[in-house]
C-alpha cells in the first residue's frame, strides 16, 4: 500500500494536469469569444486556475513566499478586470444616444 506522501503528490500532480488542460481550454475560449465578455470572463478564469496552480506548487514544494505571489496576482488580476469592464462599459455609454426628454448623466 502506497504511503500518504506518494498519494498526495499523485494527487496534486493531477490536479495540476487536469487545471493545466482546462486553462488550456479557456485560453481558447479567449481567443475564438464571441463577444469581448465572453474573453474578459476567459481570462478571469485563466488567471483565478493560475493563482490555484500556483497554490499546489507552494503547498507540494513548502515554499511560503509562493502564497505572497499568488496574492499579489489575485490583486492584480481583480484590478485589470475592474479597469477592462470599466473601459468596456465607458465606451458603451459613449455610443449610446440619450432617450427623449432624459438629460444624459
Amino acid at each position: 500500500m502506497p504511503d500518504a506522501a506518494a498519494l498526495q503528490g499523485a494527487l496534486l500532480l493531477g490536479g495540476a494536469v487536469f487545471l493545466s488542460v482546462t486553462v488550456f481550454f479557456c485560453l481558447l475560449r479567449a481567443a475564438l469569444g464571441p463577444r469581448f465578455t465572453d474573453r474578459i470572463i476567459a481570462v478571469n478564469i485563466v488567471s483565478t486556475k493560475v493563482i490555484v496552480l500556483i497554490s499546489m506548487l507552494s503547498f507540494h514544494i513548502g515554499e511560503q513566499y509562493l502564497v505572497d505571489i499568488c496574492l499579489i496576482y489575485a490583486i492584480i488580476s481583480f484590478l485589470s478586470v475592474v479597469v477592462l469592464a470599466r473601459a468596456v462599459l465607458g465606451r458603451q455609454d459613449r455610443t449610446e444616444k440619450p432617450e427623449k426628454g432624459r438629460a444624459p448623466s
